[in-house]
């Protein structure tokens, strides 16, 4: 019998309370969630819900004692991102972070699951923690240097790096390395993770390696997040039958490449309450793939292609009248100079339809 949602109310609970680091607070639930539920599937299920000031975590069956030694592996690329200021020296005393991590989570993994089963613990955070462990802007941005303070001196200075509890920083790197989407052009870096509104975490592990499996639009910040967006609603709707994942919205981080390291250039959360509308609708698939081809893959691309994709990402990040005018008046000079292909109308209206109801 196919599980639903509904299922798994009333399981052993585990709490992941929200620091005001939208992605930060995202990564540490899907990171103690892999963490219980391992990567090979022999352990636990496990559903994930934001409840506003947490997330929480549902588990169907007995906790493992121990973690997958699966944990520690995945794309090498993605820990060589999250690391990338990490120094390697000869001589470093430091451990590499990737074997603290394994360290830690081997030798205090019933105590991570302990302290998360309190509804009243929060990561502890500041400029000195306690055997702390750095907290990199690859898992937020705005842990970086000199983003989150006032510069009231004339003098330049970066700012202090923030530290974080060995705990919360171990399930933060596991929910990045298993679950961030990195999406890289030559002058820009964007972090993606959709937000786990009510998600089983098997289907949300399924619809994730889907999507890492597909490029993405990176003419701009913008346009990479609108169709990585545009993508994510495409695998939801796809799922209508059994829905056994619900997003509210996208969580991204972006870092702009400057000399030797990147420098953060902002976040947020992207809304998916308009791509939603389609998801929701008899040809929602098919409006939705029509947009997808509208990004063009290839960072070569110019004139009214790119015009095209840049109106498109403007108009699906804020729906309003005005975009979707200037949208709809780019994609005529792409149909009469034979770039665009004519849209059904049918598909045209239920994209005005829901402008109207924006």
């Amino acid at each position: 019998m196919t599980k639903t949602i509904s299922d798994f109310n009333g399981k052993e609970r585990f709490y992941i309370n929200k620091t005001g680091l939208e992605l930060f607070d995202a990564i540490r639930a899907y990171g103690l969630g892999i963490m219980i539920s391992g990567i090979r599937y022999e352990e636990s299920e496990v559903t994930i819900k934001d409840v506003g000031h947490a997330y929480v975590l549902e588990v169907d069956g007995e906790p493992p004692k121990e973690p997958d030694e699966e944990l520690f592996a995945g794309d090498e690329n993605k820990w060589r991102q999250i690391f990338r200021t990490f120094k390697v020296r000869k001589d470093a005393k430091k451990k590499h972070p990737k074997d603290d991590l394994g360290e830690i989570i081997s030798q205090n993994f019933e105590k991570i699951l302990g302290i998360h089963k309190r509804a009243d613990f929060i990561p502890e955070i500041g400029k000195r923690v306690k055997e702390g462990r750095t907290l990199y802007q690859t898992l937020d941005v705005s842990a970086a240097k000199g983003f989150r303070e006032e510069k009231r001196s004339a003098t330049y200075h970066e700012g202090s790096q923030l530290e974080v509890d060995r705990y919360s920083w171990a399930i933060a790197v596991l929910g990045a390395i298993h679950f961030i989407s990195w999406r890289e052009s030559v002058d820009f870096m964007t972090i993606l993770i959709p937000n786990p509104l009510d998600v089983y975490l098997l289907e949300h592990r399924e619809i994730s390696d889907r999507l890492e499996k597909e490029g993405v639009c990176r003419i701009s910040a913008t346009t990479t997040l609108a169709h990585y967006s545009v993508k994510l609603a495409i695998q939801i709707a796809k799922r209508r039958k059994a829905p056994l994942v619900k997003y509210d919205s996208v969580i991204f981080n972006v870092m702009q490449k400057t000399g030797r390291q990147p420098k953060p250039s902002g976040g947020g959360k992207y809304s998916l309450d308009f791509l939603e509308k389609f998801a929701n609708i008899s040809q929602g698939v098919e409006v939705l793939e029509r947009i997808d081809r509208l990004f063009p893959l290839s960072r070569q691309v110019k004139g009214i292609q790119q015009d095209i994709a840049l109106a498109t990402a403007e108009f699906l990040i804020r729906p309003s009248f005005e975009n979707f005018r200037r949208w709809q008046g780019l994609y005529i000079r792409g149909y009469i100079n034979k770039k665009s292909p004519l849209w059904d109308k049918s598909l045209l209206e239920e994209i005005i339809k829901n402008v109207e109801a924006t």
